[in-house]
């Protein structure tokens, strides 16, 4: 029974050794426009569906229309305003 535990210890004391699997050294991904699968950044082609990647296909990030912002704190004020009268 001891030499089934020393054998359990080295193998114990291998995977410590191996602490570095899983760094985060891995190339950064975005989601295909297409598929939405993981890909790499340069990609030219995702490999999941096969379509090519190009500027064209990626959506800028949306903002919210100013329009949106200005009306918001324009009923927070008359809210604010009222609750003071």
């Amino acid at each position: 029974m001891a030499l089934r535990d020393e054998i359990d210890d080295d193998w114990d004391e291998e995977l410590d050794a191996d602490d570095d699997y899983g760094d985060d050294d891995e190339e950064p991904t975005l989601p295909c426009p297409h598929c939405r699968a993981a890909i790499h950044e340069d990609a030219q082609r995702c490999p999941h569906c096969g379509e090519y990647i190009s500027d064209e296909d990626v959506r800028p990030a949306a903002r919210k229309p100013w329009w949106i912002i200005v009306g918001a704190l324009a009923v927070m004020y008359l809210v604010y305003r009222w609750t003071l009268a």
